[in-house]
């Protein structure tokens, strides 16, 4: 498939399984993005900043300590939920892909070895990103090039986290610089749509009082997070499919079989 066929792909999915995965996003998005939005409650709005432009010593809106604290909270549980919520979509997708609709009880069903699979996985090719970043920007994109398809891997072949990242690996390694690419672009576009989509509501959240602007940025965060977590990993299970198809001959209605 070429890059307009994924994006294309991405969207289709992200139609039809909306009422599905929009559920289950949502909920395990809300309550991050609520303490998120708690935390940086007292930060400074739009009307703030511009008040304070003729007061340069104002310093009012800094996080208190426990702020602090509930916002790394916040950013750990979205940390960790993303893998869960890789597992979910990529169920979705198998099941999905061959023209069946999926429902959200169908679809959450990852059993504990999966789902402790996926975050240790999720974990480890984060700390290898970090050091290869920490090298130069290069060696980190090719790190997270070589394991953008580890979270598919491990739900669609039922494998363990080490498995699943030798199995991106091997995936990626022959056609590395296409792969490369789309993520690349796939998750430039992703980012942009979510910018998008948030652009208004976050305006208008600005200009608002602590308070209120605490619970739009709240609700605003839940559904551009879900958004976000929707359209990264379906991109990355449909070039899982495509490397898949191209190098294995993969019979799609195999592997949403194993998927239900």
């Amino acid at each position: 498939m070429s890059f307009g066929d994924l994006i294309d792909g991405v969207f289709r999915l992200l139609r039809a399984n909306a009422r599905a995965l929009a559920p289950l996003l949502l909920v395990l998005a809300v309550p991050f993005e609520a303490l998120s939005a708690y935390a940086t409650r007292n930060s400074a709005g739009l009307s703030q900043v511009l008040s304070n432009l003729a007061d340069l010593q104002n310093r009012q809106f800094s996080l208190s300590t426990t702020d602090l604290v509930l916002s790394v909270v916040a950013e750990l549980g979205i940390f960790l939920m993303t893998p869960v919520v890789a597992g979910v979509v990529c169920r979705t997708v198998a099941i999905s892909y061959i023209g069946e609709q999926p429902g959200s009880r169908q679809v959450s069903r990852l059993g504990a070895r999966l789902l402790l699979a996926l975050v240790v996985a999720s974990v480890m090719v984060h700390a290898l990103e970090l050091v290869a970043s920490v090298l130069c920007l290069l060696p980190g994109l090719v790190v997270m090039a070589l394991f953008v398809l580890t979270a598919p891997a491990i739900v669609l072949e039922g494998l363990g986290p080490v498995a699943g990242m030798r199995r991106s690996w091997r995936l990626v390694k022959r056609r590395f610089w296409p792969v490369l690419g789309t993520a690349l672009l796939g998750g430039l576009m992703a980012s942009l749509a979510v910018s998008l989509v948030g652009l208004l509501p976050d305006s208008l959240a600005a200009l608002a009082s602590p308070h209120v602007r605490a619970v739009l940025d709240a609700v605003v965060g839940t559904f551009t997070e879900a958004f976000e977590w929707a359209l990264v990993t379906m991109l990355a299970t449909l070039l899982y499919f495509d490397q898949r198809i191209r190098q294995e001959g993969l019979d799609l209605e195999v592997m949403a079989a194993r998927a239900r």
